[in-house]
């Protein structure tokens, strides 16, 4: 793989990434001074192994070494990622491995492991803009969690992130949670259901059959908004209409842990505790709805029409 004499900087979760790769289109360039933390992405040498920490493997694919300092994440084919502290990543290519799946695992589970790392939730959720604020849908892979925040946005609603959503508590107790990278992530069926425009639609990266849509820049881009509320998407019976109910109790932390993106990889991380301490805070400060709806195409204008009432009554 060619490697390009390159440096540009791009902010994504509140924090500015100075890179010396090309990030997608789609991730939101910065450009003057900024008081977000800065964090380097650079090619380099990265070892085969750290000499002391633990071993986490995943399905074959994916290895990660933690020492404490260093967090060594090996995909295979693709490259090596060193996690140092918290203001650097560097990156070692396998011989053959394309820019594009790089950044795909750059900006997935090792970007998602540094800010377990800087005490930033990545939550497996989408979001659009809401006023004063934002709104959130979250829930188990194949929920329709990208169909949904597309279907908003066709009918007007600003989607602000895709897949994960990056959560932080201030100093007043609010959560917050920044603008993501500007696409959406859909499987092919659901890119022919919303009739998007092919010319705009590009494949994610090799052995996936989900594809990028581009969004519309948001307002603000590189501000944080406070989460208002968060929905779990869950399936209705065949025959039954979708329903909005609040949940109560121990429910509310039930669903979010799961949710976690990259749990298992922050738990042997040891970031349990701040996971645990964050969800605990997102359910006491946050309504949490259960929104069941049918996943069939047909059913979704109609699903649509009842979570925009709730969300009305909101404002």
């Amino acid at each position: 793989m060619t490697q390009h004499t390159f440096s540009n900087t791009y902010s994504l979760a509140g924090l500015q990434i100075v890179s010396g790769i090309p990030l997608p289109r789609s991730m939101r360039r910065q450009h003057g001074a900024s008081n977000q933390a800065q964090i380097s992405v650079q090619y380099a040498q990265v070892p085969e192994a750290l000499s002391s920490g633990s071993t986490y493997s995943e399905g074959g694919y994916l290895e990660a070494q933690n020492n404490g300092s260093d967090l060594l994440i090996r995909i295979l084919d693709v490259a090596r990622f060193l996690v140092r502290g918290t203001n650097e990543i560097l990156i070692d290519p396998a011989p053959d491995a394309s820019e594009n799946d790089i950044c795909a695992y750059l900006l997935g589970t090792v970007f998602g492991a540094f800010c377990h790392r800087c005490g930033i939730l990545p939550l497996h959720a989408s979001a659009i803009d809401f006023e004063d604020g934002c709104v959130a849908f979250t829930g188990h892979s194949g929920a329709g969690k990208s169909t949904l925040a597309a279907a908003l946005g066709a009918r007007g609603h600003q989607v602000i992130s895709d897949d994960v959503c990056f959560l932080r508590e201030d100093e007043d107790g609010n959560i917050l949670t920044w603008p993501g990278i500007g696409r959406i992530r859909l499987w092919p069926d659901a890119i022919d259901a919303l009739e998007y425009d092919q010319s705009i639609v590009e494949r994610e990266l090799r052995g996936y059959n989900k594809f990028l849509v581009p969004v519309a820049p948001p307002r603000e881009p590189f501000a944080p908004r406070r989460l208002l509320r968060v929905y779990q998407l869950a399936a209705a019976s065949a025959d039954g209409a979708p329903s909005v109910v609040q949940l109560q109790g121990a429910k509310r932390i039930e669903l979010l842990v799961p949710n976690v993106y990259r749990l298992t990889l922050a738990e042997h991380m040891g970031a349990k505790p701040a996971i645990f301490s964050l969800c605990a805070a997102i359910a006491q400060q946050v309504p949490i709805y259960e929104f069941r709806r049918p996943l069939s195409f047909e059913g979704l204008p109609t699903a649509l029409d009842i979570l925009e009432r709730h969300l009305d009554d909101a404002r």
